[in-house]
């Protein structure tokens, strides 16, 4: 069953209005309106409104307002410039004479051979050239001078951003005489410090990818690593459609990265990934740039990806292709009992061409893809024994006294099977005598019940018994026992089309539109728990360049992005009355619409439900606006500019867990507690005896949220060109950061307060009116265990000047102004051909959005209603079910306070801007005309990172109740940011480019680094800490520190055929010997580090990640049954200080371990048929995984599970896909 994702919008938006108001004496609005710029005054108010949840910027800061104002004025006068991510290329020499003078005066004409579009310059009094804004691609450059022969120079290539240099040498003749040569731009760069590689059409084209992402090939660079935890061949999507590729650069989360599509952002607002992706015919290529020290870069820290689409020439030309994928065609993955049902389809075409001949141009493409994808994943389900209610096998034919462990005596009806299950009901404290032979140890209380007889559950609750039917059975051996292949149904639509304009000599105009559209079905661990989503984004941006003069050039581009999600569990809403039909007391669906099953979590076995935050509707939106205006003047290039950016993110959602969630740990029928170094025995057992460990439903049934913010920016850049072997680049950048809001005021943060004010220490304050504010206290909720508020009332929001924007802004606080400086140098020793770049900047970095969003979804003002389930000696609570009122969820739990169980709130207020710095050196060499070497070391530092605190407001290690020893005695544990987080990179990069002749081109890369930290951020992979008290303890190997990597990436034309060295034959001979190809991309890294975590909280500080002692090594036999060596980690001294009253946090470091490797080899193997001169029919195979390598997954680290140790999951195995592609 499908779910219609408009029904679902339509019950989630239905009557939301939302309005916004920008207020200012004068007020200048900027908003897209059929593709071009408004531009709105009022001398009072202006505002925009929208139905149906659509969202608008909102902001009263004036002196924002103000800047706004003079930035459009300056825009519209066209001397505003903001080159805020260079797009096109630059071409600079000197002219000379063949005795090495400089020849000034000569005019300079470079030709786009496409477009037959022609740029002219002349050259300075020094014999210096430069050509501004010419669009990659291949160029003739003609010179003439009077006296000298004409001169001609045909082939070359330029790339995005490229900064060429390429000298002149004129001979002397008559005027009406040329000479022509073939020239190449030079492979090393001479003018620009950055680190960056540009991969072009042709491997754009060539190399295998499995899901046809060029995206993917950012990872074939120096200095990139795969943040997806999987090989680069992988068809696994993140998730949102069109982003199939997560990638870190020098040691930053994909968060920080920046990727650009014809300038404009194409990125997803929650983890920095893509948000659509043209697909390869529609690349002419990109540049992926680790360090860049040019100022007009900036909004992010991380790796900036700048792609150009392809443009349409004066002859039509283009393709149609289709690619097949299937189960027959792959192998079987390593954990897998059969190879998964797997059916892909990828089809489509692209043209261009001329509308007019050198004036107007078009190119498209369309793709669409179709995929039913086998699951192969891995849960431990409950045998049929188990299900019965027979756990005779966990009886371990050891015993232990509940009394011993504490020094007491150690009477003999307490001799216990560690594997022994006990009658909750009859659990009871019991006071330990004391031991004659350790009169010291005094005496100690235990918790002790009635065995069940044979280890087996006679009585099973009835709601339990629902829950087990919705288990399916074991299908094989070990753990993981289950193995689901349900596939994975996905259906893609992506159309693209890119049209350029050339008004005159000096007017170029160019628009581009992205649009994908992609429907997914997600299993579950077992059906039919499965989740719908749909994606559709679009993406679209329009340039204007201007030549005022060859040394005068503006350039102004506006672009937007909205990406628009719905996420559902498969067949929601689900039958009527299905919630209640668990027998639950008032547990039932909020309403009809809005029918789901509810969520059952357990410690050891598979938990099932319509989890998540779904159903929801997102919506991320970036408005873009910038302008570029360069300048030439003798020896220096400068451009100034800046940019505005606009995000905002609209969203109805399900705060967590629509209709409740019950959570199983085992702790009630089992006293393993009382025994050091065993865990609890079944939390399965808790649940055929009705015991939760907790629960919860939710208070509110949806949230309906507004974020938004915005970056904006100024720049100023020389470019001087000190001599012929020396360039410095000197850069400043002022970035201003509109801090997140939200338009319904539903953020809310915990305000320390000085001298333990009463009550408690802090307060949480939100952003709610007045009157709604201080009507929070009168729920209990809201109260302490001495019966006081802990909202801050809004009388004293007034006293200490929480009003108005800083109310509003205090989650983050105040905009951000900051600047970052930047300088790069470029020397050449003592040859054009040897080059020494060195460089530094600063960077500032974006808070992450997604973290912004979920802080809305889980504060007070919206919250979910827990309560922990500490009762002992009681009857089973689970059918006693949830109480109409919202103060606890089982009848015999414990009340406890809401302002005691808040999981998630706002980041304290105390923002400051992440910031990097960056430096580098290198070392270029074109050592052939066709091969280049670099080597270089990259480093950079980064200072106030924006650090997820997963487990805040911890405890310090103690005895008895918790939560007087946390900071904030009157709050639970917090998911919170603070902006202290510190990291460190230092890493060898080096790459060997083989430019294309004769029939072979390759990038060789290599990378060996160190990345450092304390936490592992706020996206990727989080390793969250022991002891959030003190982080800097846990300064270690970032989640995301990969040792080595080295990439291959040849493709050679093999040297048979007509025209070639061998076979040189047509006929039958060429058509069976000529046109083929090889390619690949050949992967080896090193594996991830990862932290060994302990199964239970020995500190007694409610710790989230807590760690075991490390008592050896641990280096292992690397073995799939034994990756480490588990002996090297124990628990067993902390427990047993515990036991003693002294416990403590275990002594094993954060990220002490490395996780298995991985190597891929993917190939190619093309054959071009040529039908006509011009029509070429391409057949291609690609092996991915071609030796069926198998790349393993992290290792089970967690002590005293089933799966410690062990490797449990493997990424793709070899699979094989054909393809057939007509070109034209």
């Amino acid at each position: 069953m499908q779910v219609d994702g408009t029904a679902i919008e339509r019950n989630c938006l239905a009557g939301a209005r939302v309005e916004l108001t920008l207020s200012a004496q004068s007020v200048s609005t900027l908003s897209l309106v059929t593709g071009a710029i408004m531009i709105q005054r009022d001398q009072g108010r202006g505002s925009r409104t929208f139905e149906g949840g659509d969202d608008v910027m909102t902001s009263k800061d004036r002196r924002l307002q103000r800047g706004c104002c003079v930035l459009v004025l300056i825009m519209l006068l066209s001397v505003w410039p903001s080159r805020a991510q260079e797009v096109t290329a630059r071409l600079a020499g000197t002219v000379k004479d063949p005795a090495g003078a400089m020849v000034p005066e000569a005019v300079l004409a470079a030709t786009n051979v496409s477009t037959g579009l022609v740029t002219r310059t002349t050259s300075g009094a020094s014999g210096d050239y430069i050509f501004l804004a010419l669009a990659p691609g291949i160029y003739t450059l003609s010179v003439e001078k009077a006296g000298f022969a004409t001169g001609v120079m045909s082939g070359i290539s330029l790339n995005v951003d490229q900064k060429a240099n390429l000298d002149v040498v004129l001979q002397v003749g008559h005027v009406t005489g040329s000479v022509t040569v073939n020239a190449a731009a030079p492979l090393v760069d001479g003018t620009s410090a950055s680190l960056g590689t540009v991969v072009d059409q042709q491997p754009i084209l060539d190399l295998p990818l499995n899901l046809r992402r060029a995206g993917a090939l950012a990872l074939v660079v120096p200095g990139t690593v795969d943040t997806t935890d999987r090989s680069l061949a992988s068809a696994n999507g993140n998730g949102s459609g069109f982003n199939d590729n997560s990638y870190s650069g020098s040691g930053g989360h994909s968060s920080g990265n920046l990727i650009l599509i014809d300038g404009m952002i194409s990125r997803a607002l929650n983890n920095g990934g893509f948000a659509l992706q043209p697909v390869p015919e529609m690349v002419k290529e990109f540049k992926i740039e680790n360090n860049t020290y040019d100022a007009a870069f900036g909004i992010t820290s991380g790796t900036t990806m700048n792609l150009i689409t392809e443009s349409g020439s004066n002859s039509f030309h283009g393709s149609a292709w289709e690619y097949v994928r299937n189960r027959d065609l792959d192998a079987r993955n390593f954990f897998a009992t059969d190879r998964p049902e797997f059916i892909r389809n990828q089809y489509g075409g692209a043209l261009g061409g001329p509308i007019r001949k050198n004036k107007t141009f078009f190119f498209g493409s369309y793709e669409g893809l179709r995929l039913i994808q086998g699951q192969t994943q891995g849960s431990f389900v409950p045998t049929a024994a188990e299900k019965a209610g027979d756990f005779s096998s966990f009886l371990t034919g050891q015993t232990a006294n509940l009394c011993a462990a504490s020094g007491s005596a150690a009477p003999a009806n307490l001799n216990f099977d560690t594997g022994q299950l006990f009658n909750p009901a009859s659990e009871h404290l019991f006071p330990c005598p004391p031991n004659p032979a350790n009169p010291s140890a005094g005496t100690s209380t235990v918790l002790v019940g009635t065995p069940m007889s044979g280890n087996i559950v006679t009585n099973i609750d009835p709601v339990a018994q629902k829950v087990l039917a919705l288990f399916p059975a074991p299908n094989r051996s070990g753990n993981p026992n289950y193995i689901n292949q349900t596939p994975a149904r996905r259906q893609d639509e992506q159309f693209d089309v890119r049209v350029d304009e050339v008004l005159s000599d000096k007017d170029r105009l160019f628009g581009r539109y992205l649009f994908g559209n992609s429907n997914q079905l997600f299993p579950g661990n077992f059906d039919p728990f499965n989740l719908y989503q749909h994606f559709r984004g679009q993406n679209v941006v329009g340039g204007w360049t201007h030549i005022f003069s060859p040394t005068l050039i503006n350039d102004a581009r506006v672009g937007y992005q909205q990406d628009y999600l719905i996420r559902a569990p498969q067949g929601f809403p689900r039958a009527s009355g299905l919630l209640a039909s668990f027998g639950i007391q008032n547990l039932q669906a909020s309403s009809p619409q809005f029918e789901e099953y509810p969520l059952v979590n357990f410690t050891n076995f598979a938990g099932w439900g319509d989890g998540g935050y779904s159903p929801d509707v997102l919506k991320d939106r970036i408005e873009k606006y910038e302008d570029t205006l360069t300048k030439i003047v003798g020896k220096h290039t400068i451009n100034v500019g800046g940019d505005l950016n606009f995000w905002q993110t609209p969203a109805v959602e399900d705060p967590i867990e629509l209709n409740g969630s019950l959570t199983f740990n085992g702790q009630f029928s089992s006293l393993a507690a009382e025994i050091p170094g065993v865990s609890a025995v079944s939390d399965l057992a808790d649940l055929e005896l009705g015991y939760p460990s907790d629960g919860f439903f939710t208070k509110n049934p949806f949230v309906n949220k507004l974020l938004g913010g915005g970056w904006f920016s100024l720049f100023a850049q020389d470019n001087i060109r000190v001599n012929s072997r020396l360039s410095v680049e000197v850069g400043l950048r002022w970035e201003y950061r509109k801090q997140p809001y939200d338009q319904n005021n539903q953020l809310a943060t915990i305000y320390p307060l000085a001298h333990n004010s009463t009550p408690g220490d802090a307060l949480l304050v939100t952003a709610l009116p007045a009157a709604v504010n201080d009507a929070l206290c009168s729920d209990p909720h809201y109260l302490n265990i001495n019966g006081q508020c802990v909202i801050m009332s809004s009388a004293m929001r007034t006293r200490v000047g929480l009003t108005g924007n800083k109310l509003r802004e205090l989650s983050y606080g105040p905009g951000h102004g900051s600047f970052a400086p930047r300088l790069g140098i470029s020397w050449r020793p003592n040859s054009d051909k040897l080059i020494v770049h060195a460089g530094a900047g600063v960077f500032n970095d974006l808070p992450i959005t997604n973290s912004i969003g979920s802080y809305v979804n889980n504060n007070p003002v919206s919250t979910q209603s827990p309560a922990y389930n500490t009762a002992v000696g009681s009857p089973p609570p689970l059918t006693n079910g949830v109480p109409t009122t919202t103060q606890i969820m089982f009848a015999n739990a414990a009340s406890v306070p809401l302002s005691q169980i808040l999981s998630q709130l706002m980041p304290t207020p105390f923002y400051h801007t992440p910031t990097i710095y960056e430096w580098s050196i290198s070392i270029q060499s074109q050592v052939m005309q066709n091969l280049a070497v670099e080597i270089g070391y990259v480093g950079n530092r980064g200072v106030h990172i924006d650090n997820a605190h997963q487990w805040g407001n911890q405890a310090v290690p103690g005895v008895g109740d918790v939560q007087p020893r946390r900071p904030w005695p009157d709050f639970n544990t917090m998911l919170y940011d603070t902006f202290d987080g510190i990291s460190n990179y230092n890493g060898l990069q080096a790459k060997v480019t083989k430019r294309l002749s004769k029939g072979f081109q390759a990038l060789i890369s290599y990378t060996y680094s160190k990345a450092l930290d304390f936490n592992g951020g706020n996206s990727d992979f989080v390793s969250a800490d022991q002891n959030d008290n003190n982080q800097r303890a846990d300064y270690s190997l970032s989640d995301l520190s990969i040792k080595q990597r080295l990439v291959l990436s040849p493709i050679w034309q093999l040297p048979f055929g007509k025209s070639q060295p061998f076979l040189n034959s047509g006929g039958l001979v060429n058509a069976l010997a000529g046109g083929w190809e090889l390619s690949g991309i050949i992967a080896f890294q090193s594996g991830f580090p990862f932290s060994v975590l302990a199964n239970e909280d020995f500190s007694n500080t409610d710790a989230y990640a807590p760690r075991p002692d490390r008592i050896c090594n641990g280096a292992g036999p690397q073995t799939v049954a034994e990756w480490f060596n588990v002996n090297c980690f124990s628990t067993t001294a902390l427990a047993q200080a515990l036991a003693n009253g002294t416990p403590r946090f275990g002594n094993a470091g954060r990220n002490i371990l490395i996780g298995p490797g991985t190597q891929q080899w993917d190939v190619s193997v093309i054959k071009r048929n040529p039908i006509t001169e011009k029509v070429n029919l391409e057949f291609r195979a690609e092996f991915f995984n071609i030796f069926n390598h198998p790349n393993f997954g992290t290792p089970g680290a967690t002590i005293a599970t089933s799966a410690f140790g062990q490797l449990t999951s493997a990424a793709s195995p070899r699979d094989i896909q054909f393809g057939l592609k007509l070109k034209f």
